[in-house]
């Protein structure tokens, strides 16, 4: 027994005197790691302070070499360079302004036999505003400004002078003047025509804009307002910009209208653009224009057509009471300021023109209401009132290329002499 208790003491203080022997191991590698670890802390400052210096040195070295080329005012031609923490100067390297590069082209127009480019536009006005600056202009003149050699398409060049004086002679009405403007106008096609709602919407927007109230808007005025046509950005194949016509029209428009003080009155630019193929549907426009409202033909009307009139007895006002409950209509007030406005526009003024005038204020006289206005539903009624509207001549736009493109159809000859095809 006493052996045994030997023994185990024995057993016992061996483990203690091993654990005490890592223990002193593992205290003594930990202390040289330290020792390593602080040494080599110590290395890697000496090397970080030792590049910082060297890259303070050589960022001075180089403000210092600038600073006197720019007291010098001369160009600094050796190639500069400052590499991690080392300043160099490549002498057999020349430093120059890189090349500018070509800027890009803008695009251009280019010219087509049946339509008119906005350069031939702008010239055509130009020559017009100077043979006749009070916007008319005789059909003999006209005609001769269009005979070659003109600044004009393809194939206004062999048109003949008996063709022109027909197409223009579609202008006249009481004189043997035509008022320029519409022929413009005419010229512009193809361009997209505005409804009613487009042109009162136009004219709400221009009439926001002119704060003065004097209708009239300058080119920063018009710019703002939103026409009832948009350009466009078209790329070609190759990923050029092509030109972009309606872009362009736009400004166009206002050269070609704007007065000697660069503003123009825009609601005689929105009834000259009420013009339509159908001179009924220009008259309405007209009177949408100046009224800001859409006017319709009134349902118990049977047609627009000017030669369909109601019988009535002389001097007297047809009933039409039983029609307008049949078919009630909206109500749109007119003043006579704003209908002899729509009458009379871009005409001359002469003794028919006056006549008419009398007899639209007869009409409106009998149609007057308690507030000095008419309704536009009675006077399209009105068998002289829808007359003088339906005949108004200001809103008759012509398609010129149209009508000579029939004409090379029925002309063989015509079509041999224009070098082009004609669509």
């Amino acid at each position: 027994a006493v052996v045994s208790t030997q023994s185990g003491h024995y057993g016992r203080g061996s483990f203690s005197l091993k654990l005490a022997i890592v223990k002193l191991r593992a205290i003594t590698v930990i202390k040289e790691l330290k020792e390593r670890a602080a040494q080599m802390y110590d290395v890697q400052q000496e090397w970080l302070g030792q590049r910082f210096k060297k890259e303070m040195e050589s960022i001075r070295t180089m403000c210092d070499m600038l600073s006197d080329v720019i007291e010098s005012e001369k160009a600094v031609l050796p190639q500069v360079l400052l590499s991690d923490d080392t300043f160099m100067v490549d002498m057999g390297y020349k430093m120059f302004d890189p090349p500018i590069p070509p800027p890009t082209e803008a695009p251009i127009e280019i010219p087509t036999p049946d339509v008119f480019t906005i350069a031939q536009i702008q010239e055509l006005h130009k020559n017009l505003k100077e043979i006749a600056p009070s916007g008319f202009i005789s059909l003999d003149l006209l005609v001769e400004m269009f005979e070659p050699p003109a600044f004009l398409p393809e194939m206004w060049m062999n048109v003949t002078s008996q063709q022109l004086e027909e197409i223009f002679s579609r202008h006249l009405c009481e004189t043997k003047y035509v008022n320029w403007q519409i022929v413009l106008v005419s010229c512009l096609l193809p361009i997209p025509l505005p409804n009613q709602k487009q042109l009162i919407d136009t004219v709400n927007q221009y009439k926001k804009i002119d704060k003065l109230q004097s209708g009239r808007v300058d080119m920063a005025g018009y710019a703002q307002g939103d026409l009832w046509f948009i350009g466009d950005l078209v790329l070609s194949p190759e990923g050029s910009s092509q030109f972009d016509r309606l872009g362009h029209l736009k400004t166009t428009i206002f050269t070609l209208l704007c007065d000697d003080s660069y503003t123009v009155d825009f609601t005689d630019f929105l009834l000259l653009f009420c013009a339509d193929p159908e001179p009924g549907n220009g008259a309405l426009k007209a009177l949408s224009v100046v009224t800001g409202e859409q006017v319709d033909w009134p349902q118990y009307i049977e047609s627009p057509e000017p030669a369909k009139e109601f019988d009535c007895v002389p001097g007297s006002i047809p009933s039409i009471a039983g029609a307008e409950a049949e078919f009630p209509i909206k109500s749109i007030p007119i003043t006579l300021e704003q209908l002899l406005r729509v009458v009379s526009f871009n005409r001359m003024q002469t003794a028919s023109l006056k006549l008419i005038q009398e007899e639209i204020i007869g009409v409106f006289g009998e149609l007057q209401n308690s507030d000095g206005t008419a309704d536009v539903g009675s006077i399209l009624v009105h068998p002289k009132g829808r007359d003088i509207v339906l005949h108004t001549p200001s809103y008759l736009l012509i398609d010129y290329r149209t009508l000579l493109m029939e004409s090379a159809v029925q002309d063989s000859k015509f079509v041999d002499r224009v070098g082009q095809p004609l669509v």
